[in-house]
C-alpha cells in the first residue's frame, strides 16, 4: 500500500490483481467497523461511536456503583477489572481505555477489527455479548 503498482512500472494483472485485493481488504475492515460499533450499541451498559478510518474501537462501559466499588476493593480501574475478567471468562484480549488516558469518570476499552475473517469476529462478539450481560447482572 506504500508503494502500489504503477502502469509502465508492473503489468497490468499485477495492478488488476493489487485493485482486487486492496478492494477486499479495505471493505472487509469497513464490514467488520460497521459490526463491531453496531455490535457495541446492542450490549447493555454499553455505547460506542461509529469507527470512522480507523483499526480500533473504543466501546464505553457504563458501570453500576456496585461494579465500581468492586474495581476499588481490588485497587484496580473498573475498565481494567472487566477487560481482566473477559479475558480470563473468554479468551478475548482487549486492552482498558484507563492505559491510554480517559476522562474522568469514563471507562473505555480497545478493540481491532482486524480480525479475520469476518465470521472468525461474528463468532467472538457474541462471547462478548454474553460475557458482557453476565458481567452487569452481577453487579446490579
Amino acid at each position: 500500500m506504500v508503494d502500489p503498482p504503477k502502469v509502465g512500472r508492473e503489468s497490468q494483472a499485477c495492478i488488476d490483481l493489487y485493485n482486487k485485493e486492496y478492494d477486499q481488504i479495505f471493505q472487509g475492515m469497513k464490514e467488520r467497523a460497521l459490526l463491531l460499533s453496531d455490535t457495541f450499541n446492542e450490549m447493555v451498559n454499553t455505547t460506542c461511536t461509529d469507527i470512522e478510518g480507523a483499526m480500533y474501537a473504543f466501546p464505553q462501559v457504563h458501570f453500576s456503583e456496585k461494579a465500581l466499588k468492586a474495581a476499588a476493593q481490588q485497587g484496580v480501574p473498573a475498565d481494567f477489572m472487566y477487560c481482566m475478567d473477559m479475558v480470563n471468562e473468554t479468551g478475548i484480549m482487549t486492552v482498558p481505555g484507563s492505559g491510554f488516558g480517559q476522562e474522568a469518570g469514563t471507562y473505555h476499552y480497545r478493540m481491532t477489527n482486524l480480525v479475520t475473517p469476518t465470521e472468525d469476529l461474528k463468532t467472538t462478539l457474541q462471547s462478548l455479548k454474553k460475557f458482557n450481560e453476565n458481567f452487569h447482572s452481577k453487579y446490579v
